[in-house]
């Protein structure tokens, strides 16, 4: 019962909304046709068949005395007159019963006070048009039909009716509107403002003047806490680089003292063994600062994989055929640590010879990064991602476990995707996506209209 309750429970506020007034709502007008029809339909239906019931028993006793001849006007003038009723004797003026299940549900209730003032079962039907009129038949009045206009039934206004029926709710789901616009509004700011800290941007703040007090005190709250976290990364860069300043200096003298030794196998490791240390602070503050401090500009790929690869060609064979790039708005410094990560990763772990393909998709820009070396776990490959996690193969190979965390960050800092995978024939294939941006290319003047990052102001 509660899976099925889960099941149906609507998940956005508008329709939860609607659900909960919509149920007040019927409710209330099942409540109101309950007290009309209680307090006053009944009431009325009772009165009315107790002096239709009177009258009819007195044309009974009549009838049975001296029935009823045609042409016997002054008894059935005396009803028309005073009660306006009529008596019906000609078959071809008779109504033509048929069934009217709405009609029914009030006919039906009349009947049966009737038959209970008159101790006899009685037939009542209803003619709305030309005019209201209800046609009573007593079964001891043989071949008779009488007839009994509702003069005054005709003066109810159907359009109030279909107002209360209808404009309820209707005014129920504009109310519904209006009211889930009003909350959904700050809550859909607020979902923009969380979604941008949790992009990096700075200087986030909500509007804390205007709008319910609920509101304005969790905007307050939202900057509290966005000027905190501000503050705590800038304390944690500050130390972080006074940290890797002050450990710079005695391993800059580290490795002049080493060069001077004279056995030359125990310098040579000690000199590897301070360049690992200092490659490894360099990570922790690439990692700390993630380049969300760096403005967006039109950057070449092309441009930034010739330089990494002039940088890596002479450690291992590098296979990368150019082609064609659009221009894309990225952090240009960002995206080149992002490269030299995957390659320095590829070096340390993998085989050559290092392969590179570049593809261009409709809404993204693909670039492809393979080694030919045994590969990952497959059961590793999700954690490779976390900061200061490596894989089984790598214990042995100095690093710090951050080049992938770091090339994790970067890509969601661009509303990209990362995937990293096995090559089917070997070797670990990593696949980085940016998304194509709207810029315009030098070289063909052309501009990509699809969804990405907008330029920064003052950039290229």
């Amino acid at each position: 019962m509660n899976s099925l309750w889960l099941w149906l429970k609507p998940r956005s506020t508008v329709w939860r909304t609607t659900l909960v007034l919509g149920i007040v709502v019927l409710i209330s007008q099942t409540l109101s046709l309950a007290f009309y029809s209680v307090n006053l339909y009944a009431p009325e239906v009772k009165q009315h068949a107790r002096l239709s019931g009177t009258v009819l028993r007195l044309l009974r006793d009549e009838e049975r005395k001296t029935p009823l001849r045609k042409g016997d006007t002054p008894r059935e003038q005396w009803l028309k007159t005073e009660f306006g009723m009529v008596v019906v004797r000609d078959p071809q003026q008779f109504p033509r019963v048929m069934d009217k299940p709405l009609a029914d549900l009030f006919t039906d209730y009349y009947a049966r006070q009737l038959s209970h003032q008159l101790h006899e079962t009685v037939r009542v039907f209803f003619v709305f048009k030309p005019i209201p009129v209800l046609w009573i038949a007593v079964p001891s009045l043989v071949g008779v039909w009488v007839r009994e206009p509702l003069t005054y039934f005709a003066d109810y206004n159907p359009f109030v009716i279909i107002a209360w029926g209808l404009g309820v709710p209707l005014l129920t789901l504009l109310a519904i509107v209006v009211l889930v616009r009003q909350l959904n509004r700050p809550l859909q700011r607020l979902e923009q403002a969380a979604l941008r800290v949790a992009r990096g941007e700075q200087g986030i703040r909500l509007d804390t003047r205007h709008g319910p007090k609920e509101i304005k005190a969790v905007n307050r709250a939202f900057n509290r806490m966005t000027r905190q976290l501000l503050q705590a990364s800038r304390d944690r860069s500050f130390m972080l680089a006074g940290i890797s300043h002050d450990l710079r200096t005695p391993l800059t003298r580290l490795r002049l003292t080493a060069e001077m030794l004279r056995d030359r196998d125990l310098a040579e490791g000690m000199v590897l063994d301070i360049r690992d240390m200092d490659e490894i602070l360099e990570q922790f503050l690439a990692f700390m600062r993630d380049g969300s401090d760096e403005s967006a500009e039109s950057v070449d790929l092309n441009g930034l994989l010739r330089e990494v690869v002039a940088q890596f060609c002479h450690l291992m064979p590098v296979q990368w055929q150019e082609q064609p790039l659009p221009v894309l708005a990225v952090r240009r410094l960002s995206v080149k640590r992002l490269l030299s990560n995957l390659f320095t990763n590829a070096l340390r772990y993998g085989a050559p010879p290092l392969e590179i393909i570049s593809l261009v998709h409709p809404q993204w820009l693909e670039i492809q990064i393979r080694d030919h070396g045994t590969g990952v776990n497959e059961d590793e490959l999700p954690r490779l991602l976390r900061p200061f996690q490596r894989g089984d193969s790598a214990r042995s190979v100095p690093g710090s476990g951050l080049g992938l965390a770091i090339v994790q960050r970067i890509v969601k800092l661009h509303h990209g995707q990362l995937t990293l995978s096995n090559h089917p024939e070997g070797g670990l294939w990593v696949r980085v996506h940016f998304p194509r941006t709207e810029v315009v290319d030098p070289a063909s003047g052309s501009k990509n209209t699809l969804p990405g990052h907008r330029l920064a102001k003052g950039s290229r």
